[in-house]
């Protein structure tokens, strides 16, 4: 289908060069179609990114959810989900989070939105599995959600990297076995540490 075509074109093109860079020109030329052909389908360029992301969002519940519904130990739930954040911001450069922030403020805060829920039910998913098998901590689990949410929007955003001068793979590999270790009981903390963890 040619929308399914042009959104997935698109959406690689958009974390390879960031939303401001990329124009319509171009994809059309990448695509080997014309310009007016895409209009045809997304009259503008925000539209085009509202419909890739919204694509997108599905995609990504969809991978998130499988992971969560396997049968899987937890620790290997937890490495998963852990992996799949950290490989799709490796995707996106801090330059591009950056330009993606500034020019499209009003997509950027529905990718924040959707990042937080998203994360917030798979965590709690493996949190609750977790404790029944005690490979976490007995704590209340609105706090450890809250934890991990404050932890990685307040890590993983564009102010706090460049700022601070950290990559993305540099923030994921210090954050993740912190927050771990830190919501692991002894018998989860000897699981993880069997298992080998690291952005590549």
């Amino acid at each position: 289908m040619i929308t399914e075509k042009i959104i997935i074109y698109s959406i690689t093109e958009f974390l390879e060069k960031g939303s401001f860079k990329t124009t319509m020109d171009e994809l059309a030329k990448g695509l080997k179609i014309s310009k007016k052909t895409i209009y045809k389908f997304f009259p503008s360029k925000v539209i085009l990114l509202e419909k890739m992301l919204n694509y997108f969002q599905e995609k990504v519940k969809t991978e998130l959810f499988n992971i969560v519904e396997s049968d899987k130990s937890k620790i290997d739930k937890l490495i998963e989900v852990g992996s799949f954040f950290a490989k799709f911001s490796l995707r996106m450069s801090k330059t591009k989070i950056i330009d993606f922030s500034k020019n499209e403020p009003k997509l950027w805060k529905v990718i924040d939105n959707f990042r937080t829920h998203v994360i917030e039910h798979v965590w709690e998913v493996i949190i609750v599995e977790g404790k029944q098998e005690g490979l976490i901590v007995d704590k209340n689990n609105k706090i450890i959600l809250t934890i991990i949410l404050s932890s990685l929007k307040g890590i993983i955003n564009p102010s706090f990297l460049t700022t601070n001068n950290i990559s993305i793979k540099n923030a994921f590999e210090e954050i993740f076995p912190i927050l771990i270790n830190g919501i692991l009981t002894e018998k989860g903390r000897k699981e993880f540490e069997n298992q080998e963890w690291k952005i590549k």
